[in-house]
């Protein structure tokens, strides 16, 4: 059982490591005219084409209303197109658009450059027992629903 000191330390690393990866993530995003929950939806959408405004909201963790005004936001600088759902009227259908891909291939390639050096510095098993481990800590603490398969940058 490892110490509770080194338990404390690992989670002031993780906090201090998290502030940072967020504090670039988001210096990229506006960049780019974008917020961070607009790149997380843009990254949502495209890894799910054909979603409906409920699944990123539940995604996001977001009201149905909060969702609907970020898709609106999306919608008017053209980065993604919403139908109507030919399952269910009341439901809308999320694309996003050539231009909204290439913002968003823009978005990655930034932290892609921003983080190299971790991908430079860690083989692959490294970065396997790193993302295992993340998972294991994430399920402890109660949050392995915001774990997804996508990577967010």
């Amino acid at each position: 059982m490892p110490a509770d000191s080194d338990i404390l330390a690992v989670a002031r690393m993780l906090r201090i490591a998290g502030r940072e990866v967020t504090r670039r993530r988001d210096a990229h995003a506006a960049s780019l005219g974008l917020t961070s929950s607009q790149a997380d939806a843009l990254t949502f959408i495209r890894e799910h084409p054909g979603c409906m405004i409920a699944d990123l909201g539940a995604y996001s963790g977001s009201s149905h209303q909060a969702a609907r005004t970020l898709v609106e936001r999306l919608r008017e600088r053209g980065l993604i197109e919403v139908s109507v759902s030919d399952k269910d009227a009341r439901a809308r259908v999320l694309e996003i658009t050539p231009r909204g891909i290439l913002l968003h291939d823009r978005f990655l390639a930034m932290g892609a450059e921003s983080f190299g050096n971790i991908r430079e510095s860690f083989d692959e098993g490294e970065v396997r027992d790193l993302k295992d481990t993340l998972e294991k800590l994430m399920a402890l603490l109660g949050l392995e629903k915001t774990v997804r398969s996508v990577f967010l940058w």
